[in-house]
């Protein structure tokens, strides 16, 4: 026979491995919840990840020897020129170039248009002369179509234009046929006449 402490600790023993059995299909229960969330929340960043644009990459380097960029710096330069935008060409230029046209007390327009500076512009076009010979430098010779007020007579001008690299920016450096240490030269010489 049983003793009644035998038996309150059978049941005792009993409740015990019930609250476990209870206990455990809430742990299984809340583990389950844990593995769904985490699964949906992998699926959402992996959804929002795939969703997302690549990112672009870095801009190469500026190059002279890189003809797209060279090319694309003359031709923003012709189109400020030829619409008449003349600070942004300005902004184009090279510490020196903006010296020279100090120097000289000329605005951009008086400068690089010469003769033709009361004309207006029709058109400004890249030529296929290209010269990189001179290191850190390319030359580009560019067409400009110019008419007088009546329109009756177009006029053209090729004006060769120097690209440098200053700063990490593709500049202009010179316009004309003169070369920026001819033209330091020619201003040395006026201001010695000067004196």
């Amino acid at each position: 026979m049983r003793t009644i402490f035998e038996d309150t600790t059978l049941k005792a023993e009993m409740e015990e491995v019930r609250d476990r059995g209870n206990e455990n299909k809430y742990t299984l229960l809340v583990l389950w919840l844990i593995a769904l969330v985490f699964l949906g929340g992998t699926w959402g960043v992996y959804r929002w990840a795939d969703s997302r644009p690549a990112v672009e990459p870095p801009p190469p380097p500026v190059s002279l020897d890189d003809p797209k960029q060279t090319a694309e710096a003359f031709s923003k330069f012709n189109r400020f020129v030829v619409y008449g935008n003349w600070s942004e060409a300005e902004a184009m230029l090279s510490t020196a170039a903006k010296q020279r046209l100090s120097d000289e007390r000329k605005s951009l327009r008086d400068s690089l248009l010469g003769s033709y500076k009361d004309h207006m512009i029709v058109g400004g076009d890249r030529t296929d002369s290209i010269d990189r010979s001179v290191p850190g430098r390319v030359r580009e010779d560019c067409l400009y179509k110019f008419t007088n007020d009546n329109y009756n007579k177009i006029e053209q001008r090729i004006i060769p234009l120097v690209l440098v690299n200053e700063n990490s920016r593709l500049v202009i450096d010179s316009w004309g046929d003169a070369t920026p240490e001819e033209q330091k030269k020619e201003g040395e010489k006026k201001a010695a006449g000067k004196r």
